[in-house]
């Protein structure tokens, strides 16, 4: 850096800036030199901003060059601590005078990027010998970081003991979570606080340094990743057990993990994207017109997606509830409730059915599960004119009652109703409780069964249609 005083000329800076890159406890000397060109002796003084973080020199700040002569400057930096990769642009001003008095000033700018020292996440300095050179600091720091890493090694198995003594797994999940990316942060950053030691070129610095901040953000996004799957879902699965919401443990919370850990490693390749310099603004706008063209072309897949969610929320069944559907006589096990379609079970024909969920929530649904597992069943039974009612009636209260799956409390007990009087018979209902869905069929078929048998034994006659016919003579 040059700075021409001539005779035409106020004065001529060559060139006007100077980039250059400080190391920690890193010397770095710049020079410039006042050419006169003057037949008259010139008087400089050399003036330079104020900076917390870097310190200089200028050597001399102010004196005299002779005519037609020139003097060298030398600025001497010195970097404080440093935590965070910075620059700074210091301005310095040479300001002119002869014997008539002020001639002007002029002024250059020295780029200065600071390069971060050594810290344990910016507690304290490393300490290092200050003579071992360059690639003596940088052992010097390894092998600090190494210690350090050994120390947390040791820590987290001691951290795992006393959490196991807590009522809660909440602090047991951290630790276990935080175990591996703290040593593999210690051990990324102890290589950079190392590496900035080294006489690197600025290229080689912002390599590093991005290599870098690419790892912390992956070593983020694991934990991101962890603590959502392993503590915020493990909690909703819990408390969705506690609660007896089959259907939000079975299939809503899968459906949220899946979308929230794609939503995390999105986020995670973004910022990596970001990093790298790639405008991501313009990526998110392009993927935004690409997930309206999707969209359009998957129509009925959201429609079905959403409809799923409404059924669930709507709680109309969950996994395993018995249902009928409108205008089908079958009864369906709930076996599963998908993004796209519902998996039934035909109890009946022992098929699996998949119903589109959008044609699902438009029919009307029977849930036999609802609004306990309890369901009355109902016996028909037709006796001849002539019967014993009484006796008919003790029969098929009897005969309920035999079975073990019939309830017989106060509230539930089998309920007989002399219905009508047939064309060719007397006939009777009984309404009978039953303890669990699944058991209304066979429970029924016994019960009839039963029936036949006794009225057989105790002479009850049960009629069939028949037509009497007189002739009349003429």
């Amino acid at each position: 850096m040059v700075i021409i005083i001539s005779p035409q000329a106020s004065a001529v800076v060559t060139p006007s800036e100077k980039n250059i890159t400080i190391h920690p406890n890193e010397c770095l000397d710049v020079e410039f030199k006042i050419v006169n060109q003057r037949n008259s002796t010139l008087f400089f003084v050399v003036h330079g901003p104020s900076s917390e973080r870097i310190k200089y020199n200028v050597t001399p700040s102010s004196g005299m060059v002779a005519p037609l002569g020139e003097r060298s400057i030398r600025i001497t930096f010195k970097t404080s601590a440093i935590y965070t990769k910075s620059s700074e642009n210091l301005m310095f001003t040479v300001e002119k005078y002869n014997s008539s008095g002020f001639l002007g000033k002029e002024s250059f700018v020295v780029h200065i990027t600071l390069v971060p020292q050594g810290s344990f996440f910016f507690f304290f300095t490393l300490p290092f010998p200050e003579n071992w050179g360059h690639w003596g600091s940088f052992i010097s720091v390894i092998l600090t970081w190494i210690i350090i890493g050994g120390i947390l090694y040791l820590i987290f198995p001691l951290l795992t003991k006393l959490t196991r003594k807590t009522k809660t797994r909440l602090d047991d999940i951290l630790v276990n979570i935080l175990k591996t990316p703290a040593f593999l942060w210690v051990t990324a950053y102890g290589f950079l606080s190392a590496s900035l030691y080294l006489p690197l070129s600025q290229g080689a610095t912002d390599i590093i340094y991005t290599l870098y901040e690419i790892i912390v953000i992956i070593i983020i996004t694991w934990i991101g990743y962890r603590i959502f799957r392993d503590l915020i879902i493990y909690y909703a699965f819990d408390l969705s057990k506690k609660k007896a919401r089959g259907d939000l443990e079975s299939v809503l919370l899968p459906v949220i993990e899946k979308v929230g850990v794609v939503t995390i490693i999105s986020i995670g390749f973004l910022m990596i994207l970001q990093t790298l310099g790639v405008n991501v603004a313009v990526l998110l706008a392009s993927v935004g017109v690409m997930g309206i063209i999707i969209g359009l072309a998957a129509q009925d897949t959201l429609g079905n997606f959403f409809a799923g969610i409404h059924i669930l929320l709507d709680k109309a069944f969950r996994i395993g509830d018995l249902i009928m559907l409108e205008g089908d006589e079958d009864v369906y096990r709930v076996k599963d409730v998908g993004i796209r379609s519902t998996k039934l079970y035909n109890i009946f024909a022992h098929t699996i059915v998949y119903i589109p969920n959008s044609m699902l929530a438009n029919h009307k649904i029977t849930n036999l599960n609802r609004p306990d597992t309890l369901i009355r069943i109902r016996v028909d039974v037709g006796v001849s004119y002539g019967s014993d009612i009484e006796k008919v009636n003790r029969i098929l209260q009897e005969t309920a009652l035999e079975m073990p799956e019939v309830l017989k409390d106060e509230e539930h007990k089998p309920v007989v109703v002399f219905r009508e009087f047939g064309d060719s018979s007397l006939n009777f209902t009984m309404y009978a409780w039953v303890d669990q869905v699944k058991n209304q069929w066979s429970v029924g078929s016994k019960i009839r069964q039963r029936i036949m048998e006794r009225f057989h034994d105790e002479g009850v006659e049960i009629p069939f249609p028949q037509v009497d016919v007189h002739l009349k003579s003429s």
